[in-house]
């Protein structure tokens, strides 16, 4: 992989450990974007965080958030649970978050913020459910927002082809195709002994041969393959909605 992310914001706790073992760029969360945001603004603008649980995230703030390289300012950081909101009780469930349902409450949750602190000048989205309310949030605040899929767009540009100059056409584009995955199959033995959900094993090994059939017949095209990002999952066992950073929509 190119660069390597989690499927969960709260992944921020890890991103000292796993930067320090990986070889690619690690952003295990939105929030690594913190001071490229605070960077952009005074120093007397304040930026929101929309998260799925307020209580959760509050006690880890300054940890998470020092954990990107700059100190905590805790009055620019306003953090905001999406936990009370009408159909949004479907995260904590595991169960598929209805959209039209969430989206207006999450709008009108915000715009009753920017009224409360007008001194907001952007919004960050921590959580990896929250994505698909990024348009409708920049439709109706007319501020920028970030998210997860920003984060990811933003270091895979690093390595994307630039079509407006330089060297043309040598990078080969997406093919769309995610590779087959397993939860767990690239673990050591006694780390697998320690899954909740238990490997397949023969689908496992079937798979690794197939990925490196599907390897060795990379190797033979001209261009170079388009920028991989790898992804470190949560232990799902619910099929991933959209918004989920492991969605096929996403």
């Amino acid at each position: 992989a190119n660069a390597i992310t989690g499927a969960c914001g709260f992944m921020m706790a890890f991103q000292v450990i796993a930067r320090k073992i990986a070889t690619a760029p690690v952003f295990m969360s939105s929030m690594v974007q913190c001071p490229i945001i605070a960077a952009a603004f005074d120093k007397n603008d304040k930026i929101l965080i929309l998260t799925a649980n307020a209580k959760t995230l509050q006690p880890q703030k300054e940890v998470l958030l020092e954990h990107c390289g700059f100190q905590v300012e805790d009055r620019r950081f306003v953090i905001e649970g999406c936990q009370d909101l009408p159909g949004f009780d479907a995260v904590a469930k595991g169960e598929k978050v209805p959209i039209d349902i969430v989206q207006p409450a999450i709008v009108k949750m915000t715009m009753g913020i920017l009224k409360r602190e007008p001194k907001i000048a952007g919004i960050l989205l921590e959580c990896t459910e929250l994505p698909p309310y990024a348009d409708a949030l920049r439709a109706a605040t007319d501020l920028p927002v970030w998210d997860a899929i920003t984060a990811c767009d933003f270091y895979i540009s690093g390595y994307k082809d630039n079509p407006r100059f330089g060297i043309d056409d040598w990078q080969a584009e997406w093919d769309k195709q995610q590779e087959e995955y397993s939860f767990g199959q690239n673990l050591i033995d006694t780390e697998k002994a320690l899954l909740v959900n238990k490997i397949d094993a023969k689908k496992a090994v079937a798979k690794t041969k197939a990925k490196a059939k599907a390897a060795a017949k990379v190797k033979k095209l001209a261009k170079k393959q388009a920028p991989i990002l790898g992804i470190v999952r949560l232990d799902y066992n619910y099929p991933p909605a959209a918004g989920d950073i492991d969605h096929p929509g996403s």
